[in-house]
């Protein structure tokens, strides 16, 4: 498991396929990824829309896009 920092953004995924849906992302420098909560409904997770627009740091299992999350704190953007 490591430890991410970024914000948490809404946005397309799977453009053009019969699978697209409205995506909760976390965007790092680095990397952008689709965010799974584990538990959470993987098409529309109401705990991780409530953070969409706020900057997080939070501990995960990255795999290639996706970032299985299982904790995250909410940063202040002092």
């Amino acid at each position: 498991m490591a430890t991410f920092e970024g914000k948490v953004v809404k946005g397309s995924f799977g453009k053009g396929s019969k699978s697209a849906y409205e995506a909760v992302y976390l965007v790092t420098p680095t990397h952008r990824y689709v965010l799974r909560r584990q538990g959470g409904n993987p098409f529309h997770d109401e705990e991780l829309l409530r953070i969409v627009g706020k900057r997080i740091r939070c501990s995960g299992t990255p795999s290639d896009y996706l970032l299985k999350v299982s904790k995250w704190t909410v940063l202040n953007d002092d």
